[in-house]
This record gives C-alpha cells, sequence and structure tokens, in this order.
C-alpha cells in the first residue's frame, strides 16, 4: 500500500492539499471513496490512508463494508468496531510523526442498536393496540411502520454516526471514508436528515404513549411486577437522552457532508466503458443533484491502467493467466474436498475471455451459447 501511495498520491500535484501538513485551515479533512463495485475503492482509501499518515497526518481509515475489506487488505483482525492502530513499518515516509488507526464497522450491528433504543423508549412497555383505545392503537400502528420505510443505506449512515465523534474528539486530521457501491453511497449523503426527522417521530410517538393513562397503569402495575417502578422511567429516560444525541450527530454528520471545504468525494473506477458512464454520472449527480448540497469531487481514480507503449501489457497478461490458473485449481480442488455424490458435484464451465462487454440480444445470445453447449462440446472443467 505504501508503495502504491508513493507512486500515486504522494508526490501528485492533484492529492497536495491531502497531503501537506500545513494545509488543514484548522479543520480535519474527510474524503469519502466511493464508486461501482469491484474497481479498487478500498485497495485506493487504503493506499491514500498510508500515504497520508506517511507524510506525518493522524489518519483515521474507516470502513461500513460487512465484508471486512480492510482486515483483508491489511491483513488484520479488525473485529469489535473500534479504532485499531496499524505499524507503518517498511513505509517510505517523510515524516516519523504520522499515525494510521482502522475501523471496520458493522452497519447491522450499528442499526440493530438504533433500534433498541427506540425499543426501549416506546416498545417495551406490555402494550396492545387495544390500551388506551383508537388513538394509542394508531399511534403503536405509527410506530410499528416507522422501520418498514428505512431507505437502503440507512445502517451504513447510522454506522456512520461513529465518524462525527472521530472528526469532532478523535484528534484526526484525515478522516478516509471506504463506502459500499455507488446506488447506496448516493442516497447514504442524503439520509442523514432522513435519520433525524424519523427521530422525531419516534420521540412524538414517545410522548402520546407516555401521555396516556391507561398507558401509565400499565407502566406502574409492570413496574411493580419488577419490585422496582423507577426501572422503565429510567430505562425510557436513558434511551430518549441516547437518541437526542443520536439526532444530534446526524445533524452534524449532514452538515459535514456538506461542507465542501472540509469533505470532499473521490470517485475511483476502471477504464472499462461501464464503469466510466457509471463513475460520470455519479459526479454528475454529487455535483448537480442536490444544488444547495453539492458535494465537492475533486479527484478521479482510474485503477489498472497499462502504459500507452505497452511495456508492461505482456506482464499484465502473464499474471492474469498464472492467477486464473490458480483459482481455477483452488475452485476445483474444494469441490473435491466436499465429498459430494457425483449427482450433486457442481460442473465447471470455464467462459472464454471476450475482447468486449456484451450488447444486446446478439452479444449476449454468443455468450450463451458457450453455456448452453453440450458437456463434451464445450470447454469444461469439472472436479471428477
Amino acid at each position: 500500500l505504501g508503495y502504491l501511495s508513493n507512486s500515486a498520491y504522494v508526490n501528485n500535484p492533484s492529492f497536495s492539499h491531502l497531503m501537506n501538513r500545513n494545509n488543514n485551515g484548522g479543520e480535519s479533512k474527510v474524503i469519502i471513496c466511493g464508486g461501482k463495485g469491484g474497481v479498487g475503492k478500498t485497495t485506493t482509501s487504503s493506499a491514500l490512508a498510508v500515504g497520508m499518515a506517511g507524510e506525518g497526518h493522524k489518519v483515521a481509515l474507516i470502513s461500513t463494508d460487512p465484508a471486512h475489506s480492510l482486515g483483508d487488505v491489511f491483513d488484520m483482525d479488525l473485529s469489535g468496531g473500534k479504532p485499531i492502530d496499524c505499524p507503518l513499518f517498511g513505509v517510505e515516509s517523510s515524516s516519523t510523526d504520522g499515525e494510521l488507526s482502522i475501523i471496520e464497522i458493522d452497519p447491522s450491528a450499528a442499526l440493530a442498536d438504533f433500534k433498541s433504543i427506540v425499543d426501549k423508549l416506546v416498545t417495551s412497555t406490555p402494550l396492545s393496540s387495544s390500551s388506551g383505545g383508537s388513538d394509542l392503537g394508531s399511534t403503536m400502528q405509527d410506530l410499528s411502520g416507522i422501520f418498514d420505510t428505512l431507505p437502503a443505506g440507512t445502517d451504513e449512515v447510522v454506522a456512520l454516526a461513529k465518524i462525527v465523534n472521530l472528526v469532532q474528539k478523535g484528534g484526526y486530521d484525515r478522516v478516509v471514508l471506504d463506502t459500499a457501491p455507488t446506488g447506496h453511497t448516493l442516497r447514504m449523503l442524503g439520509t442523514p436528515t432522513f435519520i433525524a426527522e424519523l427521530i422525531d417521530r419516534v420521540l412524538i410517538i414517545s410522548d402520546k404513549i407516555n401521555s396516556n393513562a391507561a398507558v401509565k397503569m400499565l407502566l406502574a402495575s409492570a413496574a411493580s411486577s419488577y419490585g422496582d417502578s423507577s426501572d422503565l422511567g429510567s430505562a425510557a429516560a436513558t434511551a430518549k437522552s441516547t437518541l437526542l444525541k443520536f439526532q444530534m450527530q446526524m445533524y452534524d454528520l449532514e452538515d459535514l457532508f456538506a461542507n465542501a471545504r472540509q469533505t470532499e468525494f473521490l470517485v475511483v473506477t476502471i477504464p472499462t466503458e461501464l464503469a466510466v458512464k457509471e463513475s460520470v454520472r455519479l459526479v454528475n449527480d454529487l455535483t448537480f443533484e442536490a444544488p444547495e448540497m453539492p458535494i465537492r469531487v475533486r479527484n478521479v481514480v482510474a485503477n489498472q491502467v497499462l502504459r500507452e507503449d505497452g511495456g508492461d501489457a505482456a506482464l499484465f497478461l502473464g499474471r492474469i493467466v498464472d492467477t486464473q490458473s490458480t483459482s481455477i485449481a483452488s475452485l476445483k480442488q474444494s469441490l473435491e474436498e466436499m465429498n459430494l455424490d457425483i449427482s450433486m458435484r457442481p460442473e465447471i464451465t470455464e467462459v472464454p475471455y471476450l475482447d468486449t462487454e456484451p450488447r444486446g440480444v446478439f452479444g449476449l445470445k454468443m455468450l450463451s451459447g458457450e453455456l448452453l453447449k453440450e458437456p463434451e462440446e464445450k470447454r469444461i472443467s469439472s472436479p471428477v
């Protein structure tokens, strides 16, 4: 990662505002790396983080990818959702003051924690929809529908509440965010407002429930059965306080995304027709879709680019062939080790490399022809 960063970013004038230590303006800088799946976002964000740490910055690298990609890239156990220091041994650097902390946040666990806070505030009460009349029944129906309206990417945004604390109190002057693929990223940028408004709804519903006389009687009865009438009230008060703090974090996160001085978006792509089209669409959407809150796109990183003189083409192809051979052999071995009955054992069909991306019915028909050939006709590998 240090080699890649020194080759592509450290001495690149386009990234000097991130590398230079005298260019902070007193604010932490947040770099959001996004793009289509499979274009190298995690590698790019990791190399950039290592490069900035090598130049003397205190860097936090954050991922909300449940696949634990950062752990794979750094070959470290990053479980636990807390910052883990990454030693910079062997990284060529201009300063020894830099630090790199890596955090992998589980978005599903973060969303579950958020829901549990809401449950403690509102739904831990032993209520039925008939308690307190039709008004309370409709209120409970409102509550049950809240989590049915959550947009895709909500779990990621809930997890990113930690970014606010890192920027405000963590002492980091660079925060790099490795995001999910393009679609969720765009939704993610607009979700903090949605969640803040959702919390308002929860608080209103909580007030309606707790002001109902029938509910108070049920609460008192439930509390006395536990032997301590203060337990439920205390839990609700704590949950409400936690939810209000979380709501403020969502507003702060929204402000952070909208601050062009502090936050920028780094679009990552590869030089293929479809990937480039999606990247252009992403830049356009980030810049023009919400004029009142444009996201600054300073750089586009195109990975896997071969030199124009073709000098590295043979090396590139040779490594691809070696990697493919090793991977196919590993796949065959894995299937064999499953000890499946021959009638249940999957066959491996090797589809030849196509010199262009299939387009239209004709192109797809050519591809399907390879898949539908009889076993003795098609190029086939089997663990048999």
